[in-house]
């Protein structure tokens, strides 16, 4: 069975409301810094993790490509961010650690705006039509005839599961989510990456227009099945 790739803010927002170092291991290999934005001290990530907790809120947030955080915080070439909020903050102050480029460096900058809390329940049923859709779509652009490698690909990924070793114990809704919207997500990325599957620029454009707003629908999910409350 296929892997599902995580993005590493999704790992660490999964991760982040437990006392352990294991939240640190899954951001990847290294000594993880932390530039606070606020003092711009250089710290390691399992230090500034253990100064906010306890946590009252986390997320990961997936902005659109092109767009920013909220409150104009830009996201990064990475388009990826993670939502914390400490139990001793007041009500609505957030801070968000954006990962930069590819490597281990990440930048901390206090969220001047309130995000609302993400419906997991309606983006169930979002995830589950936009899914539905995507392959439609797919099906009816013909894949299988322009490239049978891709179509094998998406074929994949539709029963693809994320490695168990990699998330926290969660309950099996939330985890169900998280899969359905990955699965979502690498469909509409790996239809839209490769131009080469379109017969003509116009297919392409189609194709465009058709996955990109389901890829938008795949990233709030994602960030809905990583929300935590304390």
């Amino acid at each position: 069975m296929s892997s599902l790739s995580a993005p590493v803010s999704v790992l660490l927002a999964l991760w982040a409301p437990l006392p352990s170092s294991r939240g640190v291991v899954v951001a990847g290999p290294g000594p993880h810094l932390v530039r606070d934005q606020r003092t711009g001290a250089l710290v390691p990530l399992g230090a500034w993790l253990d100064a906010v907790r306890p946590l009252r809120r986390c997320a990961a947030l997936l902005p659109v490509p092109g767009h920013g955080l909220p409150g104009g915080v830009p996201a990064g070439d990475r388009g990826q961010a993670v939502l914390l909020e400490g139990a001793a903050d007041p009500p609505g102050t957030a801070v968000v650690l954006i990962p930069q480029g590819d490597g281990e460096a990440w930048r901390a900058d206090v969220l001047e705006v309130v995000v609302p809390p993400l419906d997991a329940t309606q983006l169930r049923r979002e995830v589950h039509l936009a899914t539905e859709e995507a392959i439609a779509a797919l099906t009816g652009l013909d894949l299988a005839r322009e490239r049978p490698e891709l179509a094998d690909e998406l074929t994949d990924l539709v029963t693809a599961v994320v490695d168990p070793r990699l998330l926290p114990p969660m309950p099996s809704r939330r985890r169900d989510l998280l899969e359905r919207s990955l699965r979502l997500a690498g469909l509409c990325e790996r239809a839209l990456e490769d131009d080469g599957a379109a017969a003509s620029a116009a297919q392409a454009a189609r194709r465009a227009d058709v996955l990109r707003p389901l890829l938008a629908v795949a990233r709030r999910g994602v960030c809905a099945a990583t929300e935590w409350w304390a």
